[in-house]
């Protein structure tokens, strides 16, 4: 990892990123982006009030925060080690995200949650959403304070190839982590196989063969990974409330997962939302 952006609004929730992307700049000896996006809107409100012509309006914003921007900078000591460059876009604030991050080329954007929990809000419409749907580059979204690097990662998994990938760049971003193989297979027309009168015997050896197939080809992924802190649990369930329930058990710092085809699909706006951890989306 050679360059890491985060984005900031100066909240107490983006405070918590900027802290967690700083921590992994620092490990990773990255360099660091820090962008603060000022709205079209934002602008409007102001020249509404204000006798200045827009583009002085706009000037003196943009300087305005480039000070704060900077005042944050001088506050890290860790970060004295590495490169920051503060950054100030006038845009809608997910297309200055992604503009932001292709600009700089960053391997991972870093940003802060609106609270304890993930309403549903924030994956219908908002900034985060729309950074997860439109961008093409991992996304981190930080939930806890960073206290310390990350040490318990459980990585979410299906058998598609793309699972491969996520299971290195979680191990990329946390080189000293464990890292717990979750994927929750499920039986076709599990709950209707009784009603339909199948023999108890046979629904068993019906599981038994799904959990062993799906055995075989998450460790056949775990070898392909070549780590050797990598373990696995593969049980039958519903892939959100497995996450949740061994997120709760091990107390994970970070739950990683994939796009489905390029997209946020529905086990990950689940486990978003009920994850009391950070999440990065890849």
């Amino acid at each position: 990892m050679k360059q890491i952006l985060v984005a900031t609004d100066f909240s107490q929730y983006a405070t918590q990123a900027l802290d967690r992307a700083v921590l992994l700049a620092t490990e990773h000896q990255a360099a660091l982006d820090i962008l603060h996006v000022i709205t079209p809107a934002s602008v409007d409100a102001l020249c509404e009030f204000l006798p200045d012509p827009r583009p002085v309006v706009e000037e003196n914003l943009t300087n305005s925060f480039f000070s704060q921007l900077y005042d944050f900078v001088d506050r890290l000591e860790p970060a004295r080690s590495i490169t920051i460059r503060p950054r100030v876009q006038i845009a809608e604030v997910e297309a200055g995200i992604i503009e932001a991050a292709e600009s700089c080329d960053a391997d991972l954007i870093v940003l802060g949650s609106h609270g304890e929990h993930f309403a549903d809000e924030l994956f219908v419409g908002t900034t985060a959403e729309n950074v997860l749907a439109r961008g093409t580059r991992p996304v981190l979204i930080v939930k806890q304070k960073a206290d310390a690097p990350y040490g318990k990662i459980g990585v979410a998994v299906d058998l598609t190839e793309r699972s491969a990938a996520t299971v290195r760049e979680a191990g990329a971003l946390a080189p000293n982590a464990t890292i717990l193989l979750l994927h929750a297979f499920q039986v076709p027309n599990h709950d209707r196989l009784r009603q339909l009168g199948v023999p108890e015997e046979q629904i068993r050896r019906l599981r038994s063969d799904f959990h062993d197939h799906a055995v075989r080809e998450i460790d056949k992924l775990v070898a392909e990974c070549e780590d050797s802190r990598i373990s696995r649990a593969v049980e039958m369930d519903y892939p959100p409330a497995m996450i949740r329930r061994w997120t709760e058990k091990l107390h994970f710092d970070l739950i990683v997962m994939g796009k489905h085809g390029g997209r946020l699909g529905s086990v990950a706006r689940h486990a978003l939302r009920s994850s009391v951890c950070d999440v990065m989306i890849g």
